[in-house]
């Protein structure tokens, strides 16, 4: 059976701001290497999904700035949405489009993991489980902290080696629900990486959100513009995998980070003497346990700790740690003021 993956690269970055733009998001942008998020997920799947078996789903908007990234990939492999609707309707489109009972592989172009090897070696166990059996399977994180950012899995009855039946999705915890989790050993985190086979993530469609089926039913290339923004704006973990009986998860054994925030890219990047994560031209002076990104000229500080400084060619932004969610709420502020709006 043909194995095909399916990469949503639609979002819009907006807790990286100011590197990421609207124009510009996240996925797109070079972070710490070399390469984009969304040319290392292409890298990473590579050895088990060749470029021709792979889809991308993306914003209208962003299919040229996709297309010069992703040479590599059949532009009849690159769908644009119109407007963006959430994962469900993205993955619904990506389905759509699939020919044959394939394997289908989803996963978000923003995710930093290493190692490589790992990685294949837990898709390739999904891919023959979804092969041999008709579930939908995720790929659960061990939690390494109680995280109130990520959704949890909490697993149920083991149906052999690694492999759990998935008891319940848990929508983003307080802290002391997620260090309940991170105690009990049962939690994972909700990496939003899939495994199926089209057959049978088409007959959950059916059955968890038949007015998505009618609607993608009725989309053409001729229609698409007028029709997809009409689509219910659900994800795939509240609208069909929080309801399915057939779930199974498989813990994965590879560091994995979704880059939810500005903090959680500090892992990756190199460490002064003073335990300051930086990546640039960077000068300091008794500044200790920041984070600090710099893109143009020299960023320098004094006598400070315990902040993220992001400095690029039009934009400079400066928050304690902890605060880095709250930066969604700064573009959005930022859309809604007219003369700042193009900071956006």
């Amino acid at each position: 059976m043909v194995v095909k993956a399916v990469v949503m690269a639609g979002g819009k970055g907006e807790r990286f701001w100011p590197l990421s733009r609207e124009s510009f998001p996240k996925h797109l942008i070079s972070l710490v290497g070399g390469k984009s998020l969304l040319q290392e997920t292409l890298e990473r799947i590579k050895p088990l999904i060749p470029a021709r078996d792979v889809v991308v789903v993306t914003r209208s908007s962003l299919r040229r700035i996709v297309e010069r990234q992703l040479p590599q990939v059949p532009r009849k492999n690159i769908i644009s949405e119109p407007a963006g609707r959430n994962t469900a309707p993205c993955v619904g489109l990506a389905t759509k489009m699939i020919r044959g009972n394939a394997v289908m592989v989803v996963l978000p172009a923003d995710h930093m993991i290493k190692p490589q090897k790992r990685f294949l070696n837990t898709m390739k166990k999904a891919v023959t489980l979804a092969q041999e059996t008709e579930s939908l399977i995720t790929i659960g994180i061990k939690p390494s902290y109680p995280a109130t950012g990520y959704g949890y899995i909490e697993i149920g009855k083991r149906v052999g080696g690694q492999v759990f039946r998935v008891k319940r999705f848990v929508e983003k915890p307080d802290r002391k629900k997620a260090e309940k989790f991170l105690k009990s050993g049962r939690f994972f985190w909700n990496s939003g990486m899939f495994v199926w086979k089209k057959s049978v993530i088409l007959k959950a469609m059916e059955d968890y959100m038949p007015s998505l089926c009618r609607g993608l039913e009725t989309i053409s290339s001729g229609n698409i513009n007028k029709l997809y923004p009409r689509l219910p704006n659900v994800s795939i973990d509240y609208g069909i995998m929080e309801k399915a009986t057939n779930s199974l998860v498989i813990p994965a054994n590879f560091s994995w980070e979704d880059l939810g925030s500005w903090e959680s890219l500090e892992k990756f990047l190199s460490r002064d003497e003073n335990k300051n994560a930086i990546f640039g031209r960077v000068s300091t002076i008794d500044s200790r346990n920041c984070i600090m990104v710099n893109r143009k000229g020299l960023l320098s500080t004094i006598g400070i700790s315990d902040l993220v400084i992001i400095s690029t060619e039009d934009a400079t932004l400066v928050f304690p740690k902890g605060k880095g969610q709250e930066v969604k709420k700064l573009v959005e502020k930022l859309r809604r003021a007219p003369k700042l709006r193009m900071y956006a």
